[in-house]
């Protein structure tokens, strides 16, 4: 079948899109490069650059190409800070996008695999977080969040009013390797604290509020493992599944985690030592977020095999091949 990738340059998609082929499926690409540049690599799958926003284009591209299946992982993407600095961009161009891939090919969409957030849950008074609490918690508030839960909305109103089947993911605070460096606050947290403890050596290390927030981090391999597998299983059709590794840490656990491997690897002195600077952080901070697995457990036997140390390790071993890092003299 013909399948749609949009966001097909990012990491999860790129590791997503060779486990789609070998089940015979061939990939139409999608991404307008907005978030880092534009990507130069080799690519065995047809690739359009193209703004998913933009209607006519996509009225363009159903008129022109044939699509089974559409595996929707294309967003606008930030850390906490980068939510509050862009929500007009994010709620406008995540739901632009979702609504025109529905609208414009309801009528050769067949399945449509929806990449949601964690953040739906970023209100809900029960932890850890079921699939169904994002239903009856209050309304999210953030944008991003609100983005993703009114992506999935759309997702089941095309399956009521049109019949096409969905699978909606909802990963749990990915963490990859091959996420790059930027301010605190717009990329993520993990890669915010690789960044000032072993690139700049913070000292006091910057620590949005009080530190005591607590994520469950999920390595990316993991994710796209269930995604790739799982997705055009019938028991994932017209269902929503948590993705997670339900390893509860702390943000000021994970600088010390962080810190203990640097060590290890002769990143940091064996003098260096943590101390904090606790920054303002906004109402809205979520204090807890951890995952209820047991649907995806109970329905595929799908546990997540990586643990938040490991993925950490990859995360300096990358940077360190990418000589991002170094090590002390």
């Amino acid at each position: 079948m013909k399948m749609l990738i949009s966001g097909s340059e990012g990491s999860l998609a790129q590791m997503v899109i060779p486990e789609f082929q070998k089940l015979g499926h061939s990939i139409i690409g999608v991404d307008n490069f907005a978030r880092y540049g534009t990507i130069d690599r080799q690519r065995n799958y047809e690739f359009l650059q193209m703004d998913l926003t933009d209607s006519s284009s996509v009225k363009d591209l159903f008129s022109k190409h044939q699509v089974d299946i559409v595996f929707h992982a294309a967003a606008l993407v930030y850390g906490v800070i980068g939510f509050h600095e862009k929500p007009a961009d994010i709620i406008v161009d995540n739901n632009l996008m979702t609504m025109n891939l529905l609208k414009h090919g309801a009528d050769k969409i067949c399945h449509f695999i929806y990449l949601s957030s964690s953040m739906v849950y970023e209100r809900s008074k029960t932890v850890p977080h079921k699939e169904e609490d994002a239903d009856l918690s209050q309304v999210m508030s953030t944008s991003y969040g609100l983005s993703k839960y009114i992506g999935e909305r759309v997702v089941k109103s095309f399956h009521e009013q049109y019949d096409t089947k969905y699978t909606i993911w909802r990963p749990f605070n990915i963490i990859t390797p091959y996420e790059s460096p930027e301010d605190q606050g717009v990329s993520h947290v993990f890669a915010d604290m690789i960044r000032k403890i072993i690139v700049e050596k913070q000292q006091p290390l910057k620590v949005l509020g009080d530190g005591q927030q607590v994520r469950c981090f999920t390595n990316i391999f993991d994710v796209a493992e269930a995604i790739a597998t799982f997705s055009l299983d019938a028991k994932a059709f017209n269902e929503t599944f948590n993705i997670g590794n339900p390893e509860p840490v702390t943000i000021l656990q994970l600088t010390e985690l962080i810190v203990q491997i640097a060590k290890e690897r002769k990143l940091l002195p064996q003098s260096y030592s943590l101390s904090y600077e606790h920054l303002p952080v906004y109402a809205d901070d979520v204090r807890m977020r951890i995952p209820d697995v047991s649907k995806i457990d109970k329905v595929f036997s799908w546990k997540a095999k990586t643990t938040l140390r490991q993925s950490l390790e990859q995360c300096i071993e990358h940077q360190i091949k990418t000589k991002v890092l170094s090590v002390c003299e």
